[in-house]
């Protein structure tokens, strides 16, 4: 008596299956999943520059910096940005040229590593954008400001403009950056 009940049940659940797979809603068609890469997007030299954003800790306004004698005329001086003196560059001038936007556009973008910190002053920010990473080479380098190069690892391509991808390190490591006496 148990079997004819299994074989009729295992009839049923059969017949139910088919009925409402003919009827039923198909699956959603599956989604190709493109990896992104997260950056800051800001301008400096007149070129679009992209920072990695797990690479920048902090964006604020220009503060009211503190100069500090016999240095470089790019170091700006030091500023109290959440109770830790920050130094603050002026980081077109770094690079040999100057600042294009007008002040009230100009932002602080903070860097660090291995315990050495800097507050980056550049034209503008244009926000947070979100590139595709096949949309990133190395080898297209044509673009990127021939002061900004070495600190560049390579360039994201979107929508008709080409992004140099500025990596922070290679700056704060630079023997020419920490050579900030005058």
């Amino acid at each position: 008596m148990a079997t004819s009940n299994t074989v009729d049940g295992y009839a049923l659940l059969v017949e139910m299956s088919r009925r409402y797979g003919e009827k039923g809603l198909p699956l959603p068609a599956q989604r190709e999943v493109i990896p992104t890469r997260t950056v800051l997007c800001f301008h400096l030299l007149n070129a679009p520059v992209a920072v990695i954003l797990e690479e920048v800790s902090e964006l604020f306004e220009v503060p009211h910096c503190t100069r500090l004698p016999r240095v470089k005329p790019w170091v700006k001086g030091v500023a109290n940005v959440r109770g830790k003196l920050t130094t603050i560059v002026d980081f077109a001038a770094f690079l040999g040229g100057k600042l294009c936007a007008a002040p009230k556009r100009q932002r602080v973008i903070m860097v660090e590593r291995d315990g050495v910190s800097a507050g980056l002053i550049v034209d503008d920010v244009a926000g947070m954008k979100h590139f595709r990473v096949d949309a990133y080479s190395e080898s297209r380098r044509d673009k990127i400001p021939v002061p900004l190069a070495p600190f560049v690892s390579g360039t994201f391509f979107s929508e008709g403009e080409c992004w140099s991808l500025f990596r922070p390190e290679a700056l704060l490591m630079s023997s020419d950056f920490q050579a900030v006496a005058a």
